[in-house]
């Protein structure tokens, strides 16, 4: 287990005790406090006060809250807590607040509860790897199916033009037609800020196979057009119209195994370790207070 440094670890979900908690949900009959939220939203505000108070962000750091402790719960089931790595690594935090003095401060047993959940779940992803190890068959096996996906595909490189109507967007396209250059057309009809400060051309190549897949009418108006090519209707999504520019288009050319396999692997075992804590998710008894 690696070397956990008590202080990085503080940055985590801490725990507040606040007079006034409240139950916000129980995990399998432990209950999440409220005021482990609102020292969450504490702590993140301290460090970034461009970002507000709101239901969402409670809400995302409760459904957080929530994956922890189930994943903190099953470690200890696992009496992964009572290994020889998991009490060093507690040791050395120990060691490491009594040296700085953190021990001493106010909330300084929340503070750890925090960073024991966090140790516990680092202690149930290792175990989770060791379980479920990537064999060198399996990736070779993605790689191979990763291969046959994409090779003689192509990929392109997308810029887009948001309007308010249809009108506009039609307007959009007629300027287009009329050898008007994209950058200016965008920013006479574009509703999105943003892209018009950034050139509403994404920096990344899209596979067509991906945009089949993902976005099929996206995919169905720019499959056949060339570089330099725009779609000649507007595109309708809720209550924007969209007009598509191929800024560029190009073979896909696909990496070689040993240039991949390590990423191939590392994303194999992220998936398994996903599918074990979806698992344990499914099986929890989480119960919203009423």
């Amino acid at each position: 287990m690696k070397k956990i440094h008590f202080a990085s670890a503080l940055m985590m979900a801490a725990v507040s005790g606040s007079l006034f908690a409240q139950t916000l949900v129980t995990v399998n009959g432990q209950a999440i406090d409220s005021s482990v939220i609102d020292n969450q939203v504490k702590n993140i505000r301290a460090a970034n006060s461009q970002i507000q108070d709101s239901p969402a962000l409670r809400q995302e750091l409760t459904n957080n809250q929530i994956v922890a402790t189930v994943i903190s719960q099953e470690a200890k089931r696992l009496k992964l807590d009572q290994s020889a790595e998991y009490k060093q690594a507690v040791e050395q935090a120990r060691a490491a607040a009594k040296q700085s003095g953190e021990d001493k401060k106010a909330g300084f047993k929340a503070d750890w509860a925090a960073f024991e959940t966090n140790l516990l779940g680092q202690a149930y992803l290792m175990h989770t790897v060791r379980q479920n190890p990537v064999q060198e068959a399996d990736v070779k096996a993605a790689y191979d199916q990763f291969s046959k996906r994409y090779k003689g595909t192509q990929e392109v490189q997308l810029g887009e033009i948001l309007t308010r109507s249809s009108a506009d967007a039609e307007k959009a396209i007629a300027d287009l037609k009329a050898k008007k250059s994209f950058s200016s057309v965008l920013q006479q009809y574009s509703m999105d800020e943003r892209a018009k400060q950034t050139g509403g051309i994404s920096a990344n190549y899209i596979p067509l196979k991906d945009l089949e897949q993902n976005m099929p009418q996206v995919y169905a108006a720019v499959k056949d057009l060339k570089k330099g090519g725009y779609t000649a209707k507007p595109l309708f999504d809720g209550n924007v119209y969209g007009v598509f520019y191929i800024n560029d288009r190009r073979s896909i050319k696909v990496p070689t195994y040993d240039q991949t396999k390590n990423n191939i692997a590392g994303d194999l075992q992220e998936a398994r370790v996903d599918a074990a804590i979806r698992s344990l998710m499914q099986k929890a008894d989480i119960k919203p207070a009423k």
